[in-house]
């Protein structure tokens, strides 16, 4: 009987310790659009920001969506496969139908207020243009390179939002093109420099060294007003918009935040 018991309470602690788990599978390619290799890098990268953020991340590829709406097959797929981390089941969850050629992302539990609609839509901006081209792996690393940085502001106590934007790194190719303006820039003042060292005469503020004494004389003079300048500049205010994220209910009666489109 005792040993009944301790069987039975190592079952249930066995129970517990998965539920605080995620379980949903890292990656999932059933479209076959990554190589093994591929996966394996993504699968760890994911796994990572798990272990550091307690916040559950995974990317599912489909051929189809079952005749549901994308939303709906992405929120049921997160449900049945067990993502989340918690008892809210935290987490991210990045669908891709190329049936119907649209991806999704199914934000639950914290995962809702680290991932804002605005950030939702960084996301996309990010990730779609790679998904148009053929990129997925790009697509799929980007998507988790930018949620390990919005799991991290977040954990800071300020997740991305209208009220605190995200900074994109300056493309190399702008990089290169501020750097070579910079270049020409201090070459030309050097060049001013060096010219302005080779003028012999100077200038005079005034013109009385080269007028003859009592050969020019002042009659009258006035004052006209001929225009007048006026500039405007436009004064910018700080937007006052909270943000936030925009939540449905799911089949399954829970809430979930979420962002999807076509590619």
């Amino acid at each position: 009987m005792r040993k009944f018991k301790i069987l039975l309470l190592f079952l249930l602690l066995l129970g517990f310790g998965r539920t605080a788990l995620a379980q949903g599978e890292p990656v999932t390619d059933q479209a076959n659009l990554l190589t093994e290799a591929q996966e394996e890098r993504l699968t760890e990268q994911f796994q990572s920001l798990r272990e550091e953020y307690g916040c559950d991340i995974g990317v599912v590829t489909v051929n189809s969506c079952q005749g549901k709406r994308i939303q709906d097959f992405t929120d049921d797929y997160y449900y049945q496969q067990g993502y989340g981390v918690g008892e809210d089941r935290s987490g991210v969850l990045l669908v891709v139908s190329m049936g119907e050629r649209e991806w999704y992302i199914s934000t639950r539990g914290e995962a809702i207020r680290i991932f804002t609609d605005y950030g939702l839509g960084i996301l996309e901006e990010e990730i779609v243009p790679f998904l148009s081209e053929g990129e997925y792996e790009k697509a799929f690393e980007t998507f988790g390179e930018l949620s390990g940085e919005f799991m991290a502001e977040a954990a800071a106590g300020h997740p991305y939002d209208t009220n605190h934007t995200y900074d994109r790194p300056m493309p190399l190719w702008l990089r290169a093109v501020i750097y070579l303006a910079a270049g020409l820039v201090l070459a030309g003042i050097v060049l001013a420099v060096l010219f302005g060292q080779l003028k012999s005469v100077g200038y005079a503020k005034r013109a009385h060294p080269y007028i003859r004494e009592g050969s020019f004389q002042v009659t009258g003079a006035r004052d006209l007003f001929l225009y007048r300048t006026v500039t405007s500049r436009k004064i910018e205010r700080e937007s006052r918009d909270g943000g936030g994220s925009s939540t449905h209910r799911t089949s399954d009666g829970g809430r979930a935040g979420g962002r999807g489109g076509s590619f």
